[in-house]
């Protein structure tokens, strides 16, 4: 078993046993500041994994009614919805080809 396999399994049974970090760590003889570090590591490691790279936009003409109105329409993992229109979508592709050139 690797060193981070040990450590995601003993911080799953932290989660898991409803004590203290101290707690957990002096009932088992773990060091808690080596448990903590670990801890924050492996968070770090997996939100890292979780990054939802660029995806790619498929921009068209518009049609129909408010032809020519431009528009964004951006929704997050949580649902949350952001829509720009006009000069402020307009701006946002700009700001957003600028940086990654």
């Amino acid at each position: 078993m690797t060193k981070q396999a040990y450590w995601k399994k003993r911080i799953g049974q932290w989660e898991r046993s409803g004590q203290s970090q101290r707690a957990f760590c002096a009932k088992r003889v773990l060091a808690l500041s080596t448990f903590q570090w670990w801890r924050a590591k492996l968070r770090r490691s997996e939100a890292r994994q979780a990054a939802t790279p660029f995806l790619p936009l498929e921009l068209s003409a518009p049609t129909g009614m408010g032809a020519g109105l431009a528009a964004i329409d951006i929704e997050l993992r949580s649902k949350t919805r952001v829509r720009l229109e006009g000069e402020a979508a307009l701006r946002a592709v700009e700001a957003v080809v600028a940086r990654i050139r």
